[in-house]
C-alpha cells in the first residue's frame, strides 16, 4: 500500500512540475497525430494526467464515457490552428498531450 501511495506521489509531483501552459501552435503535430487528449475545465487536468500515468482504467474510463476526457475531434484538429495564440494548460503523458482550455480563453 505504502508503494502505491509513494509511487502516485512521485508521479504527481513529476507530471505537476512539467504541467504549463502552451498555445495552440505548439500542439500542431501532437494534432496531426491525434495525440491530444482535451480535459473538461470541470476536472483537474494534473488529477487525470496522474490516472493516465498510473494506469487507473475504472476512473479514466468513467470520464471517457461522461466525455469530461476525450480526444481532440476532427473538427478541432482541423480548426484549432486559426487560433495559434490560444493558450492551453497542458502535460505530456506518453503518448499523449493532455490539454485544458484556460478559463481566459474558454
Amino acid at each position: 500500500m505504502t508503494d502505491s501511495i509513494e509511487r502516485e506521489a512521485s508521479v504527481r509531483a513529476s507530471l505537476e512540475r512539467s504541467l504549463g501552459v502552451v498555445f495552440t501552435s505548439d500542439l500542431t503535430a501532437h494534432l496531426k497525430r491525434d495525440g491530444v487528449i482535451v480535459v473538461a475545465p470541470t476536472l483537474s487536468l494534473l488529477d487525470c494526467a496522474v490516472a493516465i500515468a498510473l494506469d487507473d482504467k475504472a476512473r479514466v474510463a468513467a470520464w471517457l464515457a461522461d466525455g469530461s476526457v476525450r480526444r481532440a475531434s476532427e473538427e478541432e484538429r482541423a480548426h484549432w490552428p486559426s487560433a495559434p495564440q490560444r493558450e492551453w494548460l497542458a502535460v505530456v503523458v506518453q503518448p499523449f498531450v493532455l490539454v485544458q482550455l484556460q478559463q481566459a480563453n474558454a
